[in-house]
Order: C-alpha cells, then structure tokens, then sequence
C-alpha cells in the first residue's frame, strides 16, 4: 500500500493532511481491489477511510485524480529498487533473476497494491499519462542495454516485453485467483530461468 510512515510533526496539521490524503488513497486501493476499479464511487471510498466526501474533495479534485495519485505512488515505489538494479549494470542473467524476485517480493508484501496496478483497465492509461509506462520502459532501457552488451539476443522490444511480463506477472494472477499456492517468491528462481531462456541465446 501507499507509505504511511509518519515523522515526528504528524501531530501537525500539514502531518494530519498527509495522513488523511495517504488513507484515501489506501481506501481507493482496497476498494479498487474487491470491488473494481471503477465501481468504486467517492462515497464509498470516503466511508472506507472514515472521512466526509468534502474531505476527498479537499485532497483530490475528483476520483480519477486520487485514481492517479494512488497508482502513481504505487508504481514509484515498485520502480524504484529496479532502477537501483540498473544502475549497478549487473550482468544479465543476474539483474533478471533479481528483477523476479524484487516483483515477486513485492507482490508477497503488498498484495492489494500489486493487485490495484494490475487490474488498472487500459481505458486509463491517456489519464495516467507516462507513469502507466513507467515500469515497461524500464524494462526496455534494460533489455537495449543488455542486447548492446551482447548479453540479452536481438528481438523486438514490445514483443520481449509482452513474453517477460506473460512469465512473471501471471505468477501473481494465479496466486491471486486460488491457482497457485503463494508465496510468489517460491516461483522465483524457476520463473527467472524461464524468461533467460526467452530473452538470452
């Protein structure tokens, strides 16, 4: 779920506005989850914070704005260890068996909020705007950095992308559906082989 980490002035009422904000994203997210998306309506996504409707309409200006907000922060927080992986320009094979299980660690600890990004319908991604690509370009400034290293065989990108996403992100989907026995974690290591064997010569 979005951080809910408080500092020592959450006493204060800027502390007390974050709050508030973070709970109605929190709310959106578990309401997104059981009950979809776009079912969710500002009433009751108010209700399951414990706040009024004018206090969602103070933090957001509409319900596609803390759609947003909630997604966005989301995604920033899976993006951010993979773009440390990046960084350290790891061998190949290395950095994909890390990416799985930074994913599936993810997934594990924060099932809603994995569960929230994925169900996100395409219909959104104009309102979203770049953060509902965030995560595939990663993948692909990853996948062109490996293929100029000769590590990762010449394929096209989307279609790479497509075939990496199919092996790990129906791990969860499964889990999520009573299919596979969780943790995702456990998946981990077979997954990641699997996706070499895609993705290397």
């Amino acid at each position: 779920m979005v951080d809910q980490s408080q500092n020592s002035s959450a006493d204060s009422s800027g502390g007390q506005r974050r709050n508030t904000r973070v709970g109605l994203q929190n709310a959106a997210v578990r309401l997104g989850v059981r009950d979809g998306i776009q079912s969710a309506s500002i009433r009751t996504i108010a209700r399951e914070a414990g706040v009024t409707e004018g206090a969602v309409y103070k933090h957001f200006g509409s319900k596609n704005d803390l759609i947003r907000e909630a997604y966005t922060a989301i995604v920033d927080e899976m993006a951010r260890d993979k773009l440390v992986l990046m960084e350290a320009e790891l061998p190949f094979a290395h950095a994909i068996r890390s990416w799985v299980k930074l994913t599936f660690k993810y997934f594990d600890g924060n099932r809603d909020a994995f569960t929230y990004v994925l169900l996100m319908p395409h219909q959104m991604a104009e309102a979203l705007g770049d953060v509902y690509t965030k995560q595939g370009a990663l993948f692909r400034d990853f996948l062109v950095a490996a293929q100029q290293r000769g590590e990762a065989k010449a394929m096209d990108l989307d279609f790479a992308y497509a075939l990496f996403t199919g092996c790990v992100l129906n791990i969860p989907r499964l889990i999520t559906e009573g299919v596979l026995e969780g943790p995702a974690m456990k998946y981990a290591e077979e997954t990641a082989e699997v996706v070499l064997g895609i993705l290397t010569e």
